[in-house]
C-alpha cells in the first residue's frame, strides 16, 4: 500500500471536490468501497459530500499528502438551516438531472435508492437536533488509517465549529459500520438514537457536547 509521512490538514476548497466525491464512494458501503454498487459513481457524493464543499457556509477540512487528498471531515453548525439551504441551492438541479425512479422500492438498484433520497431527503430526527444541532461527516481512504488522521481532522473541525458558536454536534453512523462507531465513541460521541429504517442498514445517531 502506498503511503507517505508528509500530511497536512487544511480547509477544503472547490479544487478538492473530485477527490472528496471519490473518497465518499470508496467508503460508501459502511466504510468499505462502494464502487461496484453504482452505475453512476457520483450519486452517493451528491448526497453526503458535494454540498459541503460546493456551497458556502459548511465547515469542511481535508487531509492531504504527497499522493493527494485522502480524507475529509465536513459538516455544518446548524443542521436544520443546512437542510433548508439544500432545498434552495442543491437538490433542484439534481432533481432535474435525475428523474425520480418509477420502480417499486423492493426493485430498486443502489442508484435508484440514492436518486430517491435526492427527491425525498430524510431530515435528521428532531430528538437528535434538539440536543446536538450541528453535524459532521468524516471519511478516510485506507492509507489514512492508523496514522492519527481522523483525530487531526476532528480536532480541526471542532476548533472551527467552536469559533462559529457550536456547542454540540452529532454524527450519523451506519449500524453496519462497527469500525466507524468505534471511532466516534472513542472520541466522546455517545449513541443517542438508533433508527432501524434509516439508510441501508439503519443509523446510529451519536452526539457530543463541545
Amino acid at each position: 500500500m502506498l503511503m507517505t509521512d508528509t500530511m497536512i490538514v487544511r480547509q477544503a476548497e472547490l479544487r478538492d471536490l473530485e477527490a472528496v466525491y471519490d473518497i465518499c464512494l470508496k467508503t460508501g458501503q459502511a466504510g468499505r468501497d462502494a464502487t461496484d454498487l453504482y452505475s453512476d459513481p457520483a450519486l452517493i457524493g451528491h448526497i453526503y459530500a458535494g454540498p459541503y464543499v460546493a456551497l458556502k457556509g459548511p465547515i469542511s477540512f481535508v487531509a492531504e499528502d504527497d499522493l493527494g487528498v485522502f480524507g475529509y471531515a465536513v459538516g455544518v453548525s446548524d443542521t436544520r438551516a443546512f437542510e433548508r439551504e439544500l432545498e434552495r441551492e442543491w437538490w433542484p438541479a439534481l432533481r432535474e438531472r435525475y428523474p425520480e425512479p418509477v420502480q417499486q422500492e423492493t426493485e430498486q438498484s443502489a442508484d435508484d435508492q440514492r436518486i430517491r433520497t435526492i427527491h425525498n431527503p430524510s431530515p435528521v430526527p428532531q430528538a437528535v437536533i434538539d440536543e446536538y444541532p450541528a453535524h459532521i461527516h468524516m471519511n478516510l481512504l485506507p492509507r489514512a488509517r492508523g496514522r492519527g488522521v481522523g483525530t487531526r481532522l476532528l480536532d480541526a473541525w471542532i476548533a472551527a465549529a467552536k469559533l462559529k458558536g457550536v456547542s454540540a454536534v452529532h454524527a450519523g453512523v451506519s449500524a453496519a459500520n462497527e469500525a466507524g462507531l468505534a471511532f466516534w465513541t472513542a472520541r466522546e460521541f455517545h449513541p443517542v438514537l438508533t433508527v432501524s429504517n434509516s439508510g441501508s442498514h439503519g443509523t446510529i445517531w451519536c452526539g457530543r457536547s463541545l
